[in-house]
């Protein structure tokens, strides 16, 4: 098996959801090569530090910076000088500076791995135009990895890629590391002041518009301002410093500013989530098939979420999870309410939650299905 370039458009040690893929893409390129000599990795700078999410001393590393053609044609070398003719690329579009530096300089073989949505949907003559310059594209990937069914279907319908050269496979999640049997309630009374008996909802992630923490902070007046549910606590983590500010200041006057609690961005969430009781992730715009979904449904939290293309994806409505209309944080209130209101369907929901990532959506799914992908496209 010849050489394997992993690339990252983003900087190393990114955090959030990119260190367990770039471990995940790691494994899968150590199986398929058979030989760890054999793997590069790519990112747009190392000014964070070398990837910690690598094995320790691992020096195959190059800069590959999409923006900086100092950067590409250094690169170009590189992959000359290592006779490096597959590559595997994070959210690698069809028209890409970085496909057509590959191909010229012997890549043979580029898949492309998709994190977030490719595209809106398309139709008639514009989809028709879409997928002739997709046919025309030189540089463009041999196959096209999507996080869930959704993505692909905005991939095929919206870009224009021909559906036999895609496949799903969900993320996966470390069940060993996060698991519901590590509850401790007394640590959120230790770290955030939450009383033992509260009732907890958690979020995890960005922050940014479409994400809808605001929507939670309107769900979490509603429930404790309107409704006078006191025991209902929203602990929400990801956030780095300053990013709380707008929603402190959306809770002024509230009496819920109380009940919600800014974590920061944390390194402990295994710990934190099993004692948490519901997950919630309530996005207004694009959401794909969110690491932190499978990490909280793995900890045994039932999941509330917006009803938008592949975050739907991440519950069975009714089993193991509700949804709700994007926006609407009367109806994130109401589904919060009920399942508190019912403590039989929580714990219900939480078995079942738990089972599904058990059944399918661990890391060693994700990774087997990886292997079996990329050996039939790169053999």
């Amino acid at each position: 098996m010849s050489d394997i370039i992993i690339i990252f458009h983003t900087e190393s040690n990114t955090g959030y959801a990119m260190s367990p893929l770039e471990k995940t893409f790691f494994q899968m390129a150590a199986a398929v090569t058979e030989d760890v000599n054999r793997i590069h990795f790519g990112f747009k700078s190392f000014k964070n530090g070398i990837p910690k999410s690598l094995p320790e001393n691992f020096a195959n590393l190059i800069t590959i910076d999409r923006e900086d053609p100092t950067t590409l044609d250094a690169a170009g070398r590189y992959i000359q000088e290592k006779n490096i003719i597959y590559a595997f690329c994070f959210d690698l579009q069809v028209s890409s500076n970085i496909g057509t530096m590959l191909r010229k300089n012997g890549v043979r073989k580029i898949i492309s791995y998709w994190g977030a949505a490719m595209s809106g949907e398309n139709s008639g003559l514009k989809l028709a135009a879409k997928r002739l310059e997709v046919f025309f594209r030189r540089g463009k990937p041999d196959h096209f990895i999507f996080e869930s069914e959704a993505m692909r279907h905005f991939a095929i319908n919206g870009r224009g890629l021909a559906k036999r050269s895609t496949s799903v496979i969900p993320t996966g999640v470390d069940i060993n590391k996060y698991h519901p049997d590590n509850v401790q309630k007394s640590l959120l009374a230790e770290l955030f002041l939450i009383p033992e008996n509260a009732n907890v909802v958690f979020y995890s992630g960005h922050m940014e518009q479409r994400k809808g923490v605001h929507v939670i902070i309107n769900a979490a007046i509603e429930l404790v301002d309107r409704l006078k549910q006191k025991n209902i606590y929203f602990l929400i983590a990801g956030n780095k410093p300053g990013e709380e500010t707008i929603f402190l200041d959306q809770l002024n006057g509230h009496q819920a500013k109380s009940n919600v609690i800014f974590a920061g961005y944390r390194t402990d969430l295994n710990k934190i989530m099993p004692c948490c009781d519901i997950g919630v992730i309530a996005s207004t715009g694009w959401d794909s098939f969110p690491m932190s979904s499978i990490e909280m449904a793995a900890c045994g939290l039932p999941l509330v979420v917006s009803d938008l293309q592949g975050l739907s994806e991440t519950v069975e409505d009714g089993k193991t999870g509700i949804t709700f209309p994007p926006g609407q944080h009367l109806a994130l209130a109401n589904a919060v309410l009920d399942l508190f209101g019912d403590q039989k369907k929580l714990k219900k929901f939480s078995i079942a939650a738990r089972r599904r990532i058990e059944a399918g959506y661990s890391t060693k799914h994700q990774l087997t299905n990886l292997i079996l992908c990329c050996q039939k496209i790169l053999n």
